[in-house]
């Protein structure tokens, strides 16, 4: 059955009637005779150019156009190449067929004549080769409407385009080529390659060998890194399409370019202090792009244990940890999402891999005077924030520092020792002079009678990482006495005692904190 025959069929059965005789219908059936039959070539011109506004206008004309139309223009894509002017004008027929009209507002049940049409090419091949082949062609009109084409083909009809384009020797290569275009073409170019890799491993393994890699991270240097456009955000949401579940092309993008490009795009340059909505947007999918790595590809590859361990160190090697520190803790003007996301990068950077965690627990933050380690910094965060958002993040690189690390347990527990003058009393600013332990104990000694349960509550969840699975750390906190004395007794009270008379903790912690246990 050919293109024409399909789509009366399908109009058929929507209206129940095949032979419909509106006005549009006859217009537009005059409009494509001039163009298939037309002796003189302004005459045909000039009809393809009615066409084009009658269907960009007009639902009617839409549904008109498909049911009669594709052949006629498919034709002079296929035998006119020459006359260039004709092209264009077939094309941009195409992108008006395949576009809804907006402002026109019907039932919600009513037929989408663009959606129609878009359904209808997409189930040619034949015509999805003939839109690619046209993409190396000189114009530039032809090669931009034929993108848009491909786009609006792909937004409704995704599985199937694929496929074609698959099948299609050099079809990926062509929209490649595309991405070292103009810069209004390899945008288009970008969006379209952006749909194809979604979930579909193929597509992406295919546009990994024709260089996407170089070509993406140019782009994004091209545009400005982070302080660039939505053109980066376009990048970095195809580098994640490919790095995503996919461990063998983590590896080629390590073993080829590096990190480099990537970690460079996090580094915070002159403007530090603004972050303005997509410079905020580009950071946060450059940090996706970064978790990808951390995680090391899917659960089902066997890959995946190995080459995350391999971008743990490579990232770390490449400084990864002083700029997710400055971003997620010495950035408190960020924004708290970017903040958040950054936190949980440090968690999972230094997860399980021994020199990140002593990178870690060795680095120090701030300017000359006012440096502290960077663990005390984290703690603050804890204690201080406003947000839930971002102490869950903070407590999350706890929880991940202290998992079977039992040095970095016992170094944070050797500083549990109560600071010599009143903790409870004293104002929030003197806690830059307090160790990491001192700190801790402060935030613990807060009760509900100071407001401050929830501080109390926080530095417990801390607490209890340092204290996990550790005997010897759990038997230092058992002789700990807290300053603040016990409202019964008048006596320093045991850390052990003011623990287990914390009945609401549980309430204002993340569901996922584990529960207190400091007995041996």
């Amino acid at each position: 059955m050919d293109l024409a025959s399909r789509y009366k069929g399908v109009v058929g059965f929507v209206f129940g009637n095949e032979n419909s005789d509106s006005s549009e219908d006859s217009y537009v059936e005059r409009l494509l005779d001039r163009i298939s039959n037309g002796v003189l070539a302004e005459d045909r011109r000039t009809a393809i150019a009615e066409l084009q506004s009658i269907v960009a206008e007009s639902r009617a004309g839409q549904l008109a156009f498909g049911a009669m139309g594709f052949p006629v223009l498919m034709g002079v894509l296929k035998e006119e190449r020459d006359d260039v002017e004709m092209v264009r004008g077939a094309l941009e027929t195409l992108v008006s067929a395949l576009t809804p009209i907006g402002h026109v507002k019907g039932p919600t049940n009513e037929v989408q004549p663009a959606l129609m049409n878009t359904d209808l090419l997409s189930r040619e091949s034949e015509s999805i080769s003939l839109l690619l082949s046209l993409l190396s062609e000189e114009d530039f009109y032809v090669r931009y409407y034929t993108l848009q084409i491909l786009t609006a083909l792909l937004t409704n009809s995704p599985n199937r385009l694929q496929e074609a384009i698959l099948s299609i020797p050099r079809g990926i290569t062509r929209l490649m080529d595309m991405l070292m275009d103009r810069e209004v073409i390899r945008n288009e170019a970008l969006l379209l390659l952006t749909y194809l890799t979604r979930e579909a491993e193929e597509i992406q393994k295919i546009v990994v060998f024709e260089g996407a890699f170089e070509k993406i991270f140019s782009i994004m240097k091209e545009e400005g890194g982070s302080e660039g456009g939505v053109v980066v955000q376009d990048c970095l949401e195809l580098l994640n399409n490919l790095l995503r579940s996919n461990a063998s092309n983590q590896v080629l993008l390590r073993e080829t370019m590096g990190f480099d490009p990537l970690i460079s795009i996090l580094k915070l340059r002159g403007s530090s202090y603004s972050f303005t909505q997509q410079k905020t947007i580009n950071l946060l999918s450059a940090l996706e792009t970064i978790n990808l790595l951390l995680m090391g590809g899917s659960e089902s590859d066997p890959q995946k244990d190995s080459n995350k361990i391999t971008n743990k160190t490579v990232l770390a090697q490449k400084k990864l940890l002083d700029h997710l520190l400055m971003l997620g803790v010495e950035s408190q003007w960020a924004p708290v999402a970017l903040r958040c996301s950054a936190l949980r990068c440090i968690g999972d950077l230094v997860a399980g891999h021994s020199k990140n965690l002593d990178a870690l627990s060795s680095k120090v933050l701030g300017e000359e005077r006012q440096v502290e380690p960077a663990v005390n910094s984290l703690l603050r965060i804890i204690l201080r924030t406003s947000s839930m958002q971002e102490f869950i993040a903070a407590d999350h690189v706890f929880k991940n520092f202290c998992e079977k690390n039992k040095d970095g347990q016992a170094m944070l527990a050797s500083t549990l020792i109560p600071h010599p003058n009143s903790m409870a009393d004293a104002p929030l600013e003197e806690d830059m002079n307090l160790s990491f332990g001192s700190m801790l104990l402060r935030g613990l000694a807060m009760s509900e009678s100071d407001g401050d349960l929830e501080t109390c509550c926080r530095a417990a969840s801390v607490l209890t990482h340092i204290l996990k699975d550790n005997t010897q750390c759990k038997e230092r906190a058992l002789r700990i006495e807290l300053e603040a004395p016990m409202p019964s007794l008048g006596a320093p009270e045991l850390l052990l005692h003011r623990i287990v008379r914390l009945p609401k903790c549980s309430a204002m912690l993340p569901r996922f904190t584990p529960p207190l246990n400091i007995s041996a």
